[in-house]
């Protein structure tokens, strides 16, 4: 398995890879295009993405192979979007997730209420429509 994330375009056949994972994983895909979002790929074994709001950033699309599960793989994609969005100059890091709550605690996130919010989260339809009232909104200081 490849160690470090590498960025990816809209136009590359891995972007169209990590759509298929998501929609397979039954994952938002609708606003991939959405704002200054960023994705990056760990080889082919799994996805991810941040929309930078400055000090703020929004983690989103997570996403890993079925092959790789459980394997670490999630971990070490998350902590290349969180090293992406400390050197962005983030200084919190926001997701909304109604299937990984634990394992997002697990990396230092903790469930906040959805009026906490900063207005650039409150925005995106991540928030708005995408994830349910009931989804976690969970946040980490960098």
């Amino acid at each position: 398995m490849t160690t470090a994330l590498r960025q990816i375009q809209y136009n590359e056949p891995l972007f169209s890879s990590m759509r298929d994972e998501l929609a397979s994983a039954e994952l938002p895909t609708d606003d991939l295009l959405e704002g200054d979002s960023r994705y990056f790929a760990l080889g082919d074994d799994g996805f991810g993405g941040l929309v930078d709001f400055g000090e703020v950033v929004l983690l989103r699309s997570i996403v890993v192979s079925q092959a790789r599960r459980n394997r670490g793989t999630g971990g070490a994609i998350l902590s290349g979007l969180l090293a992406e969005a400390r050197a962005m100059g983030a200084r919190e890091a926001w997701l909304l997730t109604t299937t990984a709550e634990s394992f997002f605690e697990k990396h230092g996130f903790l469930r906040t209420v959805r009026e906490g919010a900063p207005k650039s989260i409150t925005d995106t339809s991540q928030f708005q429509t995408l994830c349910p009232a009931s989804a976690a909104l969970m946040c980490r200081r960098l």
